[in-house]
């Protein structure tokens, strides 16, 4: 796992997983209005924020596997 990520951000992105980073950042983007609890909200803040602050090659390389 990259350490860029926590379990929870990784766990996050993997239920939007997609080829496309930007299609993860606009797939989470479109949940945000529909979220109420506030933890849930930050996190998924937080992890469009960093998506948004790499690159379409530095999501390719990532290897996010869905923890239990």
């Amino acid at each position: 796992m990259d350490t860029r990520f926590t379990v929870e951000e990784s766990n996050l992105i993997c239920i939007f997983a997609s080829e496309s980073r930007r299609q993860v950042i606009e797939d989470i983007e479109r949940t945000l209005p529909y979220l109420e609890d506030t933890d849930m909200l930050e996190l998924s803040v937080r992890v469009v924020g960093k998506l948004r602050d790499m690159t379409d090659e530095e999501f390719e390389q990532l290897e996010l596997t869905e923890a239990e």
